[in-house]
């Protein structure tokens, strides 16, 4: 191929997207310096892509270390990394009035740093930037912070679906009763995940740093010339300068009432933790366990009774308990059928969403006929039955 690229101006996106194939574009990013003849691309695909023989290939530049600003905004409010919102708030409270400029001049410096730490700190997705990539991703935010690589905004790609900067979900699935479903309840779930010690890197004699070692590898940008006046920016792994452990927490899950079975309830970047990287969500799936009397079919319950022949012809009163433990009164009069159903309005389960409206409860009954009958019984049978002849035997498909 001799394609040529001339160092008049930068080719679009689009002749390179066209040019290297998506693969290409998407791994790699390519910047034009003026100067120069002509760009041979038999030279950069030899050399560059690793294609046939050209006189091309990679030549890797000087690293540039860019000199990571060190600010400690938890150190700022006097805080553990793991403080909670609450305690960012109370901390902020005081430190606020204490370096206010209004009370105590000479202290804006120390106020601005202050109200910074809580800015980013009080506020989720600012924290869980600061907290993976550093100080200048959390003052920057934005959609390629979190989660939408330069080339997805380049050329539009994935929007909001594609993560490449996101770590994994990890889904789980929460074991639950049709009573949490009916009435609410709180629910734990215990994970195990990969954690970054915040700070260890810096203070490694810290006693909560004691027991973490060496994290994943790090995805870093490196720069390579790939050809005359061109350069490639390319992403390789490289080792982590942060330190990290695995630990179990434990999560509180709110089971609405009426929620399906599947439904999932997702806690946002709970997930297994590396450095650079915002991590992903962890998804509870909830899993309806069997019930020793009900049955569920969405809004609505089901239930069987076996009842005795006598009530089956003369009718019969009784009560079940309900998932509550209220008692659902069921009252038959005349003859029950084998196999016959009844349905109950508003006894089935509350419909997610409107807990005040229910479902209905069917209920089916099985008739339990005397193994054998005695001679006196079968005699006093025959005196109450009437008598039937050969029509009344048929038979049906």
């Amino acid at each position: 191929m001799s394609l040529s690229l001339l160092a008049g101006g930068p080719p679009s996106p689009l002749l390179l997207f066209a040019a290297f194939g998506t693969a290409h574009v998407s791994a790699q990013f390519f910047q034009f310096q003026g100067g120069g003849g002509g760009i041979n691309l038999e030279d950069l695909m030899g050399g560059a892509f690793g294609g046939g023989g050209g006189r091309g290939g990679y030549e890797e530049l000087p690293e540039q270390e860019e000199e990571e600003e060190e600010v400690d905004l938890y150190e700022i409010l006097g805080l553990q990394p793991e403080a909670n919102d609450r305690e960012i708030k109370t901390a902020y409270r005081k430190l606020s009035i204490q370096y206010h400029p209004d009370k105590n001049p000479g202290n804006e410096d120390k106020f601005r740093e202050v109200t910074e730490a809580y800015e980013i700190l009080s506020n989720k997705e600012k924290r869980i930037l600061y907290d993976y990539k550093g100080i200048a991703a959390a003052r920057k935010g934005g959609a390629e912070e979190m989660g939408r690589s330069p080339m997805e905004m380049m050329f539009g790609m994935g929007g909001g679906e594609q993560r490449s900067n996101r770590g994994r979900d990890m889904e789980i699935e929460l074991p639950v009763t049709l009573e949490d479903l009916y009435v609410g309840n709180e629910k734990s779930a215990t994970i195990k995940r990969r954690i970054v010690c915040r700070n260890c890197k810096k203070k490694p004699n810290l006693p909560r740093c004691r027991d973490c070692g060496a994290c994943p590898k790090e995805k870093k940008m490196v720069q390579r010339r790939a050809g005359p006046g061109m350069i490639v920016q390319q992403e390789v792994q490289v080792d982590s300068k942060e330190k990290c452990k695995r630990e179990e927490k434990t999560l509180s899950a709110t089971i609405e009432k009426g929620m399906p079975d599947n439904e999932a309830i997702t806690f946002k970047y709970e997930s297994e933790q590396k450095p650079g990287q915002i991590p992903g969500d962890v998804v509870l799936k909830l899993k309806t366990q069997p019930h020793a009397t009900f049955k569920r079919s969405r809004e609505n319950l089901s239930t069987k009774m076996t009842i005795p022949l006598r009530a089956a012809l003369l009718g019969f009163e009784t009560t079940i308990s309900h998932l509550d433990g209220h008692q659902v009164s069921i009252k038959r009069t005349g003859v029950t059928k084998p196999g016959q159903s009844i349905r109950i309005k508003g006894e089935g389960m509350p419909k997610h969403g409107t807990p005040s409206e229910f479902g209905d409860l069917v209920i089916t009954f099985t008739v339990d006929f005397p193994k054998e009958i005695g001679a006196d019984l079968a005699a006093g049978l025959e005196q109450l039955l009437p008598k039937y002849g050969a029509q009344a035997l048929r038979v049906s498909s």
